[in-house]
């Protein structure tokens, strides 16, 4: 059994949305918040997305992706191209917001948190092929 704050230096939370999406970097082992952003679904906006997550995690990396087959299919493409690993992780119930409150950053550091105590091997994984809607622009990358 190998946990995921064990195997990544670095756990990346994406709440995703049909215009921007919200990242938060999660240090794994100690659970700090490295630093949160959000950015367009463009393609520009994805690809900014992606400097801005290799800069702030250098090392081993696992996105936690809501909705990889909706809001998140392009920035999911744009991580796989890139050879990060992406687990796709559900919304957050709106009983756990009640005394929290409820954000965008919120959600992203939530998804992040989501499988950090996870085995690895039984996360949930994007669908790979197949017809799909794709909600963002992200893709193609490079577009």
């Amino acid at each position: 059994m190998s946990i995921v704050a064990e195997q990544f230096d670095h756990v990346v939370g994406i709440d995703t949305h049909a215009r921007t999406h919200t990242y938060c970097v999660v240090h794994s082992r100690t659970g700090a918040v490295v630093d949160t952003a959000t950015f367009p679904t463009s393609a520009a906006g994805c690809q900014r997305a992606l400097a801005w997550i290799r800069r702030r995690a250098t090392t081993t990396v696992l996105a936690a992706v809501e909705g990889t087959s909706s809001y998140g299919t392009g920035i999911t493409a744009v991580l796989v191209e890139a050879d990060i690993d992406v687990a796709e992780v559900r919304p957050g119930a709106r009983s756990s917001h009640a005394h929290a409150g409820k954000s965008d950053l919120l959600d992203a550091e939530a998804a992040a948190r989501a499988v950090l105590g996870r085995d690895y091997a039984t996360l949930a994984r994007p669908r790979h092929g197949g017809d799909r809607t794709l909600y963002a622009s992200c893709w193609p990358p490079g577009r």
